[in-house]
């Protein structure tokens, strides 16, 4: 296994090189990290591929009778999961946080921010990777085990745990980010379901795929719940209140500003947030959420937007 992508290798080359030049005490602690990193990423390889079945059994172990597997005994235990696949996730993680110290050293060392472009977009590619990771994860139930597309999630999910990629990343990573960035600037209004739908649909600030994903989801009362909580920072118990609170004091419809200040709540400021750090919080928040109410059956999306987006990938093919 690369321990490290060409882009990756470049971003911590520049950066080790200015370190150095700047005699920085920081030089050794990112070497030892890099060093630490390529012998995990040994260990990960010389792990056994999930496709593998080590007792070269006539029926061995393939793509379906893992998936299987995974449903029946539950992909939340650590202990049901490959070993590369927790090693990998690991080896993830932990290249995250070498480009996490860069980033906040880019503040602190002369010249270091020349390199800040290079190292936030790896940053930001080892946070999608995790996240298409971790949606992929939540896409395999017993449920939806027999729908096309859960099909393709398990195939994915098992390259993801042997090569730590996916074919469907960068499609996702980018048409997400837009929509993350976008939202900022299109200011949905807060009104009739559909009409935010729309709003979203008809701007040119966004790619043809949200046009064509949006065409095919939009009837589905669920999902643009799911696409207001991604909008306006709001959980589907909040715009509830929100709406009631709209029809108290005759407001028919209003924006995202707005909105916080009925709730009594101060809108985050992501100015000087990163960007995808600030993406990923976000839907870990709504996927919990939406796992709780799938569980507890309580009224409200069971899935996030992000769910619903690569299940249209998915489904749609490359």
């Amino acid at each position: 296994m690369v321990t490290f992508t060409d882009a990756e290798r470049s971003a911590l080359d520049a950066c080790l090189r200015i370190l150095e030049k700047a005699k920085s005490p920081f030089t050794l602690t990112v070497r030892d990290r890099i060093q630490d990193l390529e012998q995990l990423a040994a260990i990960v390889d010389r792990a056994p591929s999930p496709n593998t079945d080590l007792f070269q059994k006539e029926n061995g172990r393939t793509s379906d009778s893992l998936a299987e597997k995974l449903i029946e005994h539950g992909l939340n235990h650590v202990v049901n999961l490959p070993a590369k696949a927790v090693l990998g996730h690991g080896l993830t993680v932990s290249k995250l946080h070498l480009f996490g110290l860069l980033m906040k050293l880019i503040d602190t060392v002369n010249h270091l921010d020349d390199c800040k472009e290079k190292v936030e977009r790896q940053y930001n590619n080892l946070l999608f990777t995790l996240m298409a990771e971790d949606l992929y994860t939540a896409l395999i139930t017993e449920e939806d085990l027999q729908e096309p597309w859960a099909k393709k999630a398990i195939h994915e999910l098992i390259i993801m745990w042997d090569r730590r990629t996916s074919g469907y990343l960068e499609t996702f990573a980018l048409a997400i980010r837009d929509l993350w960035t976008a939202r900022h600037t299109i200011v949905p209004v807060l009104g009739t379901l559909l009409g935010t739908v729309e709003i979203m649909r008809i701007s040119a600030m966004l790619e043809n795929v949200w046009s064509d994903f949006l065409s095919q989801v939009a009837q589905y009362e669920e999902f643009v719940y799911s696409l207001e909580e991604f909008l306006f920072d709001l959980t589907y118990e909040e715009l509830v209140e929100l709406r009631l609170k709209m029809n108290e004091q005759g407001i028919r419809a209003i924006d995202r500003n707005t909105s916080m200040l009925m709730l009594g709540k101060q809108e985050i400021s992501e100015k000087e947030q990163n960007i995808a750090l600030a993406l990923y919080r976000s839907y870990m928040k709504r996927q919990s959420l939406a796992k709780r109410r799938l569980l507890s059956k309580e009224a409200g999306p069971k899935r996030s937007l992000e769910e619903y987006f690569v299940i249209y990938l998915l489904s749609r093919g490359k």
